[in-house]
């Protein structure tokens, strides 16, 4: 009798920690609630943020192309308004290199903070005095791209960037001024 109960508790206790193995070997983990432990940038691994400031990087180059072939194209050709954003996706360009070249392999966020920092500054400045979406179709659906490496970027680093000029929160009610709607 007593070997039978003694069979079912050690198959019972054989059990539970079958049962609960994967718990206690999960829970072996380093606890960090910032979830920046090494290689892990928020929702993001250091490969991908990687990759996302190469395509940032490559965005750049053709943007800052297209910017000026557009610009060319326009009634703001041979202005100052024409040197002065052509000279702003330049320095957006050259920061997005310099992050490029600081990020390296990725290893440390810390190492390349400042030049994050500039890409997302130099971003809204570029908003803010280009404004993208007011140039032809080919600039604005470059600029969309831009923005969304850009948000990547800025949550792995923890800015708050929305693709709006000022980095703030805004909505984008631009549909709503397109529309003819008739005066009263």
């Amino acid at each position: 009798m007593t070997n039978r109960r003694t069979l079912r508790i050690s198959i019972f206790a054989v059990g539970l920690v079958a049962l609960f193995l994967p718990v206690m070997a999960s829970a072996q983990g380093v606890y960090d609630p910032y979830g920046r432990n090494r290689g892990s940038y928020g929702r993001y691994d250091e490969r991908y943020v990687r990759d996302s400031i190469h395509r940032l990087d490559r965005l750049a180059r053709e943007f800052e192309k297209d910017v000026d072939r557009a610009l060319d194209r326009s009634r703001r050709d041979g202005t100052r308004r024409e040197d002065r954003i052509n000279n702003e996706a330049r320095q957006f360009r050259n920061a997005v290199s310099n992050l490029k070249s600081r990020f390296g392999n990725g290893r440390d966020l810390n190492r390349s903070r400042n030049e994050a920092q500039r890409v997302i500054r130099e971003a809204q400045n570029l908003d803010r005095i280009a404004g993208a979406r007011r140039m032809d179709n080919e600039v604005a659906n470059d600029w969309a791209h831009i923005r969304q490496e850009l948000r990547i970027i800025s949550d792995a680093y923890g800015f708050g960037y929305n693709g709006y000029g000022n980095g703030t929160y805004r909505r984008n009610d631009d549909w709503r001024r397109r529309i003819p709607w008739p005066n009263n």
